[in-house]
């Protein structure tokens, strides 16, 4: 692929959230618009109200690490010492899984974005799997923490679509989230009124699947195996694969509080761009 340097405004909007599809025809896709709602916290639905702080145990290349909300990987200048306002854009691509019954709630989102990997502010967004009521919810959001999460309502998100999402960094401090269901040819793109934040670190990149947290982590849905692929990252103006010599990977494994594995992540894949999730433990 190749790097992206300044553009205007109309072919960023276009072009950019595709950056992560291998085969695109911008002529194929239609640009919707949705209406956005407030995901409310109290319910457990917020994936982000406590972002993932990793230890301190780093060692150069790809480290492993654990989480007790968080499984994929996460990309940085340097592990032991990140350098902050370097990540200017993060992509990936997955399916929508199709989740096991469960005896009572279960929560999942699998999403993209920037911060939130020791940091305090999160650029992130993606889709959400839960199963309520007996049958499985299905949800596209995006987030600017420390701003509420939003729903995209009218998105369409089914079991089986592909679905591709990007963060942008545009500058002055603004940034371009959009997501796309590759298989109805359809992407929606934030209002940046509701994708500013002053306090955005860009320290991070990520892609992963998480177990929501509401005043302690929920159980997570049995998602099966999640595959995320055409993961890319730009760092200081370069962009490359999450293994990229240019910087530090941590892989994360999801474990509970007796560390049982709850989400285990495969190595890397397709040149670092690609790798899967396999749900172990609700």
């Amino acid at each position: 692929m190749k790097k992206i340097f300044v553009v205007h405004l109309l072919l960023l909007a276009i072009c950019m959230p595709i950056c992560a599809m291998e085969e695109f025809n911008a002529q194929e896709f239609r640009r919707i618009e949705c209406e956005l709602t407030p995901r409310i916290r109290s319910q457990g639905l917020d994936p982000h109200t406590h972002p993932f702080i990793p230890s301190d145990q780093h060692r150069a290349g790809v480290q492993q690490n654990t989480s007790t909300n968080w499984a994929g990987y996460a990309a940085v200048t340097n592990l032991a010492h990140p350098v902050a306002h370097t990540v200017s854009y993060v992509a990936g691509t997955w399916t929508i899984p199709q989740l096991s019954a469960s005896t009572g709630q279960t929560y999942c989102s699998i999403w993209v974005g920037m911060d939130g990997y020791g940091s305090n502010s999160v650029e992130q967004l993606g889709t959400a799997h839960d199963w309520v009521n007996g049958k499985q919810q299905n949800t596209a959001w995006f987030e600017m923490y420390p701003q509420y999460p939003y729903t995209i309502n009218g998105f369409p998100v089914n079991v089986g679509d592909s679905i591709s999402a990007s963060v942008v960094y545009q500058g002055n401090s603004v940034f371009l989230l959009t997501i796309t269901n590759n298989t109805k040819k359809v992407y929606f793109v934030a209002p940046t009124s509701y994708t500013k934040s002053v306090t955005a670190q860009r320290i991070s990149a990520e892609w992963i699947v998480e177990a929501p947290f509401s005043n302690t982590v929920l159980p997570l849905s049995h998602f099966g195996t999640v595959n995320l692929s055409n993961c890319i990252a730009t760092m200081n103006n370069v962009q490359g694969a999450i293994n990229s010599p240019h910087w530090q990977a941590d892989a994360l494994t999801m474990i509970t509080n007796t560390n049982a594995v709850k989400a285990a992540v495969s190595p890397l894949a397709n040149n670092g761009k690609n790798f899967s999730v396999v749900w172990k433990h609700e």
